[in-house]
């Protein structure tokens, strides 16, 4: 591994997503028949922020990153399971870029398709040596963890105000904990001891709070075409965000007037709210507030004795990151 050390960071990305997309591409092809070409639809894209914190954090640990690929890869496929699934209860039309499998097909294909990624994923696992039965129990876990987020997703739709620690909670179930998981078991197939173990977990979950955070202020800065995902979904259902959060505290009626104008003018509707971020510092206070998330996981870092430079080069890659 030390030809992988002297690589830049970028280079190394590019290299750890190439191994998970050549797995995931054997995954497919040897997968159900009938439903191989939606599986592959979903999979084709994606930022592979799971995996390869994953192979990263194995590498960190001493372990060679080929050897952690077959769980790094079961985590990518949980991902999109529940990715398939959030579509349908939203009726979002955009996924990594292409239409929606649900859209492409329909709602029976695309609940078809994610169980059947779940259950590839489950068999995957099945095939690591020594370390399956935990692997898979903690893997379990993780899946129980994010349907309660995406209920309390759905649950939160209904309330117009919920508190800070409420969207916590829902986002540590929803996207923290999986992300939490995949580091906690690049520590594990790395033999780690369980200090490590747990360490590696909390900075995870460090990791997915700031990237949900992060992707709740992309759907406002950014655009569909780069988000590769529909954005107009969130705002007209209610979703709960940190910046919807925020902005209800400061003025509640206002935000139902700006969601009561998209529904009929979306760009409109947007347009007001946005502008109404801005004029209240939500944005800017939504950045500080990742910034410091990501300094209190790097933090975690410090006292472990791995190889922390590629961790430290992720949590920038997280902050930086665009889409």
């Amino acid at each position: 591994m030390g030809s992988l050390l002297k690589m830049k960071f970028k280079d190394e990305i590019k290299l750890y997503k190439s191994m998970i997309d050549e797995n995931l591409k054997k995954v497919y092809e040897s997968g159900p028949i009938n439903i191989k070409e939606p599986i592959y639809h979903i999979l084709k894209g994606g930022k592979r922020i799971r995996p390869i914190l994953s192979l990263i954090t194995a590498d960190a640990c001493g372990l060679n990153p080929e050897e952690a690929v077959d769980a790094s890869i079961s985590i990518e496929l949980l991902h999109n399971f529940t990715l398939i699934h959030d579509d349908i209860m939203d009726n979002d039309d955009l996924r990594h870029g292409n239409e929606t499998i649900h859209k492409k097909w329909n709602d029976s294909i695309a609940i078809l398709s994610g169980d059947a990624m779940l259950a590839i994923a489950l068999l995957k696992l099945n095939e690591i040596p020594k370390y399956s039965s935990s692997i898979i129990k903690k893997f379990n876990e993780g899946l129980i963890e994010v349907c309660e987020g995406q209920a309390l997703d759905l649950y939160f739709q209904d309330k117009e105000i919920i508190t800070e620690n409420d969207y916590l909670k829902m986002i540590h179930k929803k996207t923290g904990f999986m992300i939490g998981l995949s580091a906690e078991i690049g520590a594990i197939l790395a033999n780690a001891d369980k200090n490590t173990q747990n360490e590696m977990k909390k900075y995870g979950f460090l990791i997915g709070r700031a990237f949900q955070i992060q992707d709740d202020l992309l759907e406002i800065i950014s655009n569909k075409s780069k988000m590769g995902k529909t954005l107009e979904s969130d705002f007209l259902l209610n979703k709960k965000t940190y910046l919807s959060i925020k902005s209800r505290l400061i003025d509640n009626e206002i935000i139902n007037t700006f969601i009561d104008i998209a529904k009929n003018d979306f760009e409109k509707g947007f347009m007001h709210y946005k502008e109404f971020l801005q004029r209240n510092n939500i944005i800017e206070e939504t950045e500080e507030t990742i910034s410091e998330i990501l300094n209190k996981a790097d933090k975690i870092l410090i006292d472990l004795e791995i190889n922390r430079k590629n961790l430290f080069d992720y949590t920038k890659f997280i902050l930086n990151r665009k889409h």
